[in-house]
This record gives structure tokens, C-alpha cells and sequence, in this order.
């Protein structure tokens, strides 16, 4: 087997590549409107979750924009020879589902190694991250998200297991939450639901439940999931 087909590009990535290509050959012009989020993900066979990170970028590098109530417009960008999509090797929904899957299976031995420390700052995590929805700051509500669950990664007292949640944690805040959270998800609904999810979260552990911490784990990312697909 040859080297390059160990490791296959990501579908946001192939998309992204493909639309940019689009653009440089004038088959899609600065102006022109981008079909929907539905017809983009019929016509590449992929997830909506997929087409909104592929938009979210697309903002982000200047490439398009948004009109309210109309759709996503193609702008009068710089032209560029090479954008950055080196860290859009893994698709976001791929990435979810590898920390659900993780955080679920550490369960055990986070119930084993917790102490009155852990639920402590649990709780103050959870008083800050209420704060900031409250004040509808961002990047204050996903540093708080980020710390809540380094926190439970580091009590399962496996190095192994902490450094792999860990930096799957900040691979996402720091790729795809700043862009993804911004456009899509920052809303009061979402919000309460998450919040709501996170104290869940951590009453299952002061309960000492574990059936009803693996739940809500399960319930923590198929909110982000659904979220991402309406």
C-alpha cells in the first residue's frame, strides 16, 4: 500500500478545495450565491454538519459572506495562492463522536479517582460558565467548556488518556469552536441546553451514578449534533 492512501483527506477539506477551485476557474463568480447548505450536501454526499463547517470556514478566510435572509455570497477577496486547510484533516462530526466515545469509556475511572476536589471545581466551572452566557461572551463560555472537560480528563489519572482528551479538546476549541459556536450555535436555546447538560453532567457525579454520567455525556454531544443539523 502506498504511503499517500494511508491517510485520507477530509471531507471539509476535499469541498473547501473543490469550491476554491470553482472560483479560480470563474465556474463560480465573485458575486454569484452559493447554493443552499441542503443542495451543497446532496450534491457532495456529506452531512449538514460538514457543509457548515466548509461555510464557516469559507467566512473566515474572507471567501464568502452572508446576507441576512438571503444566503452566502461570493466576495471580492484577495487573491491568495495558498489557504491554510492543514488543520481540516478530520471532519467535525469524526471529531465529536472520538471525544463522546473517549469521555464515555473514561467514565469508570473518573468515578474511581474523584474526591470532593473534582466536584468543587466542577461546580465553580459551572457558576462562570452560567456567567457567560449570561453576558453572551464567546470566548469566555468556550474557555470555560474547555475547562470542564479538562478537568474530567485529568481524573482518570492515565496519562495516556488525559494527553489524547486533552489535546482533542483544544484541537476543537481552538479549529472549529471559534468559527462553527460563532455562526451556528451561539444561541439562547442552544445555551440553556448545554448548560443544562454540563450540570447534568455533574450532578450524575456527585449522585456517584455512573449508568447516568455515561447518559449524559451521550445527551452532551447529541445536542451539539442536532444543533449543528437544523
Amino acid at each position: 500500500m502506498k504511503n499517500e492512501n494511508l491517510k485520507k483527506k477530509s471531507k471539509s477539506r476535499e469541498i473547501i478545495e473543490d469550491i476554491l477551485s470553482e472560483i479560480e476557474q470563474s465556474n463560480i463568480k465573485i458575486g454569484d450565491k452559493l447554493p443552499s447548505e441542503r443542495s451543497l450536501a446532496e450534491k457532495y454526499n456529506v452531512s449538514r454538519i460538514v457543509i457548515r463547517e466548509v461555510i464557516s470556514y469559507l467566512k473566515a478566510i474572507g471567501v464568502v459572506e452572508s446576507v441576512q435572509g438571503s444566503g452566502n455570497y461570493v466576495k471580492d477577496y484577495p487573491k491568495q495562492e495558498y489557504f491554510d486547510l492543514n488543520y481540516l484533516d478530520y471532519d467535525v462530526d469524526d471529531l465529536l463522536e472520538s471525544r463522546k466515545i473517549l469521555e464515555q469509556a473514561s467514565a469508570t475511572l473518573v468515578f474511581k479517582n474523584m474526591d470532593d476536589e473534582l466536584i468543587k471545581e466542577l461546580e465553580r466551572i459551572v457558576r462562570d460558565f452560567t456567567k457567560a452566557v449570561k453576558a453572551k461572551d464567546l470566548n469566555e463560555t468556550l474557555e470555560q467548556d474547555y475547562l470542564f472537560h479538562k478537568i474530567y480528563a485529568s481524573y482518570t489519572q492515565n496519562p495516556i488518556l488525559e494527553n489524547i482528551l486533552d489535546n482533542l479538546t483544544s484541537f476543537i476549541q481552538d479549529r472549529v469552536w471559534k468559527i462553527i459556536k460563532k455562526e451556528y450555535l451561539f444561541t439562547n436555546t442552544y445555551n440553556k441546553k448545554t448548560l443544562e447538560n454540563h450540570r447534568n453532567i455533574l450532578n450524575a457525579l456527585k449522585n456517584r451514578d455512573l449508568n447516568q454520567l455515561i447518559f449524559y455525556i451521550e445527551m452532551h454531544y447529541d445536542t451539539i449534533i442536532r444543533g449543528l443539523k437544523k
